[in-house]
């Protein structure tokens, strides 16, 4: 999904933070299927969604810079896209495309900038590699994979939630990274730092307890025959899980087919959360734009059919003087959030009303409703439930590999 990174380097205090967090109950065997790709580190697309002109890497120790066969020691350094020159102390080397690799025994400060200035500073663990391309800077970080997924929870959950939920996200996001890492092929890196793959901001406000899931977790991803499934996950179901149909537009494997994700007395995991139930009011006009119809036009918009867990499956637009036009729910559901903002019409699973003054919407859920539902798991876990089992419940079909029983 590449040169393996010693786990001495992991974040620092994971074991510490791993010693209460003993693991039995998430052994699963596997009879005999071979073992699953062996991932041991993640290569990173940095500042992802930016246009790179120049990086600026120090650290609290020296730096081993590498251009083709010409290696230095430095305080710190700076590759200048416009130029292709590698800078620092005492040099001036031009690398033209050739990768420029920075490691460091200890973590090192990145800061990026693009036409308009500084995108920000970030530190992380691993090597960098620098290169110029075409378009700019393409900048990767190569990270042992716990260091990765202990990350990207910083992006996605509470530190203080229950245990068991950490540890199925740790083993999620895990499953994630290495199933983009085996696919990755001739790409230099596996993933992109944002959102359309899983957020990585390095070292920053990853939490013990990040890192001790991940540790206690280490190496544990969720299979399907002998290779990393394909995992998804999302904040808040509203109840029901979505099939991976509605997000794709093509027909899933069977362990993303969506479940209840309701408890013995019909009551949602993930009730508690903010977003599972909600209202929002959208004006005539906001209406007009997302379905991209004159306001002067626009007759009505309602749900026509629904998938099974409730979902819009189509949106009808009436327009006065002109025939309706039916939308896809999921593409409606995403166009809203690129118009109105992500959190106005927080899901697909939704109502629409309407008002003398527009629209109200209301509805249950946050996110596309794939797979994992995060305040699910976290209710799952909160309910006495080890992770195995959420697991078990989200992706029903697969199985748990855990290196340590081979």
């Amino acid at each position: 999904m590449r040169p393996s990174f010693s786990r001495a380097r992991f974040l620092a205090g994971g074991l510490a933070a791993a010693s209460a967090l003993a693991l039995p109950q998430l052994s699963r065997a596997r009879g005999s299927e071979p073992p699953p790709p062996n991932v041991t580190s993640m290569r990173v697309k940095l500042f992802s969604g930016s246009t790179l002109t120049r990086v600026d890497v120090a650290g609290s120790v020296p730096l081993t810079v590498s251009v083709g066969a010409e290696t230095r020691t430095l305080a710190a350094m700076t590759f200048d896209a416009s130029s292709g020159q590698v800078t620092g102390e005492g040099m001036n080397l031009s690398a033209g495309e050739t990768p420029v690799v920075v490691r460091a025994t200890a973590p090192v400060a990145l800061t990026a900038f693009g036409a308009s200035g500084s995108l920000g500073t970030r530190r992380y663990n691993g090597a960098l590699s620098l290169q110029r391309t075409v378009q700019g800077l393409l900048a990767v970080n190569t990270v042992d994979i716990e260091s990765y997924v202990a990350s990207t929870l910083a992006s996605e959950i509470s530190p203080g939630w229950a245990t068991e939920s950490l540890k199925a996200q740790a083993i999620v996001a895990r499953t994630y990274g290495a199933r983009a890492a085996v696919h990755a092929t001739t790409r230099p890196y596996d993933v992109t730092d944002d959102t359309s793959n899983q957020v990585y901001r390095g070292l920053d406000d990853v939490a013990a307890s990040f890192v001790g899931a991940a540790s206690a977790t280490a190496g544990m991803i969720v299979t399907a025959g002998a290779a990393p499934a394909d995992v998804f996950y999302s904040a808040v179901c509203g109840g029901h899980t979505a099939n991976s149909m509605q997000l794709t537009g093509l027909p899933g494997p069977p362990y993303l087919a969506g479940i209840a994700d309701v408890d013995g007395n019909g009551r949602a995991y993930c009730t508690p959360a903010p977003f599972f139930a909600w209202e929002n009011s959208v004006p005539a006009d906001a209406m007009a734009r997302v379905v991209d119809v004159p306001s002067a036009d626009l007759g009505d918009v309602s749900v026509l059919d629904r998938w099974p867990d409730g979902r819009a499956k189509t949106v009808r637009v009436s327009r006065y003087g002109a025939s309706s036009v039916d939308l896809d729910g999921h593409k409606f559901y995403a166009h809203c959030g690129a118009v109105l903002g992500y959190k106005v019409l927080p899901s697909a699973m939704f109502e629409i009303s309407r008002t003398t003054a527009g629209y109200t919407f209301t509805g249950h859920g946050l996110g596309h409703g794939v797979g994992m539902c995060q305040w699910g798991a976290r209710g799952r876990a909160d309910a006495g439930m080890p992770a195995a089992q959420i697991l078990a419940a989200y992706f029903p079909g697969t199985s748990l590999y855990n290196p340590t029983l081979r």
